[in-house]
């Protein structure tokens, strides 16, 4: 099935803000030189100052949902859905600091309309800096729950639809109906490592997730300056409920126990160096899955029961690897991100 009706599908794309009216407003002007005819866009903003009266005055037609406090991204994903076109057939992530080319929306939406197996499809996220450089995307997982990426490499080595592990939420497109089965996004994880876990959900239904190298989105953020303590928090605290809810058990117990085991090491040599702000986050992060142990399970119990796919076959793809060489480059990038705070 291509794009030749009269009406192609209606899409909502939902973007992300926090305190960014200036990347904000280069994204929505890069918006509206896509290509595809039928979308509508939804801001969900958090503290951005007088974000009403710019948006009405400078995109009109943009529907706007704005907190006065930081709800986190992972709940601004969801809350967007409220607002959604009831006609529309998908759903598009973008960050504010992501640009879109003109075809982008019309290359994700011919390949998610070519194959109802495809759940998301990713576009080649390149770095606004040098769009000849790929910025991210998650090929596969390895035992702690990192992401093989294909950050630094030549953009024009991927020519071909490339399968994925997970998809970033820079910049993808989600069917509406699966978004729904799976129940969205874990608003709990308020920042870093939902997307891999909303993408682990959809992959255990049985739908595949896929590059889509035609499908070009600039990306502003990349690495960042520094890892705060807050983020680091969310980092390791994420990962730990990811496993917890979506690996089966035989698969869990090693990679917690390793998990736990390497997060623990990190945080006495945090302390050990002098990072007690850091290394303290990380102990306050080992705590987090038993103080919301209820909670967690109750997830668990839900991902697993609709269950499709065994980890066993996305581990015959390659698509979950029992190394960690991707967390031990992780760790290095995050050691010269790691900001001391004494």
């Amino acid at each position: 099935m291509g794009l030749n009706s009269e009406e192609p599908p209606k899409v909502s794309i939902i973007v992300i803000n926090f305190r960014g009216a200036q990347q904000l407003d280069k994204c929505l002007k890069c918006l509206k030189r896509t290509s595809y005819p039928n979308y509508e866009v939804i801001v969900v903003d958090c503290l951005t100052e007088n974000i009403d009266e710019w948006l009405k005055n400078s995109f009109p037609e943009i529907k706007l949902l704005h907190y006065d406090h930081d709800i986190g991204a992972s709940a601004s994903h969801n809350v967007g859905k409220e607002f959604l076109d009831p006609k529309s057939k998908y759903i598009v992530f973008l960050d504010n600091d992501a640009y879109v080319t003109e075809r982008w929306l019309i290359e994700l939406v011919k390949t998610m309309e070519n194959d109802e197996k495809i759940g998301i499809a990713q576009a080649k996220i390149v770095t606004a800096e040098n769009a000849e450089m790929m910025d991210h995307a998650g090929i596969a997982i390895d035992a702690l729950g990192t992401w093989y990426t294909l950050r630094g490499l030549k953009s024009d080595v991927i020519v071909n639809t490339l399968e994925l592990f997970a998809s970033s939420s820079a910049g993808c497109i989600v069917r509406r109906d699966v978004f729904e089965k799976v129940g969205g996004f874990d608003p709990d994880y308020f920042i870093y490592d939902d997307d891999t876990d909303f993408s682990f959900r959809v992959r255990l239904l049985g739908y595949s997730i896929i590059l889509v190298p035609s499908s070009v989105v600039l990306h502003e953020g990349g690495p960042e300056r520094f890892l705060s303590p807050k983020k680091l928090y969310h980092s390791v605290k994420n990962r730990m409920c990811t496993m917890l809810k979506n690996y089966e058990l035989k698969n869990l117990l090693w990679r917690l126990s390793l998990y736990l085991t390497l997060t623990f090491l990190a945080g006495v040599g945090l302390s050990l160096i002098g990072r007690m702000v850091e290394s303290r986050e990380i102990f306050k992060s080992l705590f987090y899955p038993l103080l919301n142990l209820r909670g967690i399970m109750m997830k668990r119990m839900h991902v697993q029961s609709m269950r499709k796919v065994r980890d066993s076959i996305l581990i015959s793809k390659g698509l979950i690897r029992n190394d960690i060489w991707a967390t031990l480059q992780d760790i290095k990038l995050k050691s010269s991100l790691v900001r001391s705070r004494r």
